[in-house]
C-alpha cells in the first residue's frame, strides 16, 4: 500500500471517529421529544426526520399548546411550558445538521488532502532536484 493511501486512511479514520463522537454527544444531550409529554426519540428517527407520533394527551388540543417545533420565541415557550421541548426540537435539528456537516467536511477533506499531498510531493521533489544541481 502506498504511503499516500496509508496517510489518507489514518486521517480519514480520525475524522470519522470525531464525527461519531460529536453525534453521540449531541444525541446524549437530548432529554425530551419535540412534543409536550414525549420521551426522547430514537436516533434514526431523528436523522430521517420522521414526524413524531403524537401522545394521546395532545389529541383535540391546538398545536400551539403542545408542538414545540412551531415558531415561537423563548417567552412564548416558557408561557406554554414548552421550554425543554423547544430545546429538544432545536437539538434534533442540530443533530441532523451536524451529520450533513460531517459529510461535507469529509468531502472537502478528501479533495484538499489529495491536492495538498500532490503539491507538497512536487515541492519536495523540486527542492531535491535543486539541491542536487
Amino acid at each position: 500500500m502506498k504511503f499516500r493511501t496509508k496517510m489518507w486512511l489514518v486521517s480519514q479514520c480520525v475524522l470519522i471517529v470525531t464525527a461519531c463522537i460529536i453525534q453521540l454527544t449531541f444525541y446524549h444531550e437530548i432529554q425530551y421529544g419535540p412534543i409536550k409529554g414525549m420521551a426522547k426519540r430514537p436516533y434514526w428517527e431523528i436523522i430521517k426526520g420522521v414526524d413524531p407520533v403524537l401522545p394521546e394527551s395532545t389529541l383535540g388540543l391546538q398545536p400551539e399548546l403542545y408542538d414545540a417545533r412551531l415558531p415561537m420565541n423563548d417567552d412564548e415557550a416558557k408561557r406554554r411550558n414548552l421550554s425543554g421541548y423547544r430545546l429538544a426540537a432545536r437539538q434534533e435539528d442540530g443533530l441532523r445538521v451536524a451529520l450533513v456537516g460531517g459529510f461535507v467536511v469529509n468531502l472537502l477533506y478528501f479533495v484538499l488532502f489529495h491536492v495538498l499531498f500532490s503539491y507538497f510531493t512536487n515541492a519536495l521533489q523540486a527542492a531535491g532536484k535543486n539541491r542536487a544541481s
